[in-house]
């Protein structure tokens, strides 16, 4: 992931990249992207987005999920450098093994194209 994607992720998210730091506050987001496919000036990425809560329920994890949704499904962001497409897909809540942790993620499709200069 560039450098420019990722601050981009980054505050479109509203989360931290790969992992959170010790001290950060329940409910955070957590996001990764890895590259899948680049053909010519346009690369595929994979996105997984996680938001975790320490809550008796999933609702509150579940609600900041659905507005990640609203702001990525289907959407075209332009930015300086390049322009963005993103498609949501396949959204799961994962259990973990400490039962007041709830985790809900999110895979999401990224189109980028670079803008030629």
């Amino acid at each position: 992931m560039t450098i420019k994607l990722k601050r981009f992720l980054e505050e479109l998210i509203d989360g931290y990249s790969d992992e959170a730091p010790d001290n950060a506050e329940y409910p955070y987001k957590v996001f990764s992207a890895k590259k899948i496919l680049n053909d010519d000036n346009i690369s595929y990425y994979a996105l997984e987005i996680n938001v975790w809560d320490k809550n008796k329920t999933y609702s509150r994890a579940e609600t900041i999920m659905d507005e990640l949704e609203k702001k990525l499904d289907r959407q075209t962001f332009l930015e300086k450098d390049f322009f963005a497409y993103t498609y949501i897909g396949a959204r799961n809540n994962v259990l973990d093994p400490d039962k007041a942790i709830k985790r809900v993620m999110e895979q999401v499709e990224i189109r980028v194209v670079e803008r030629e200069e």
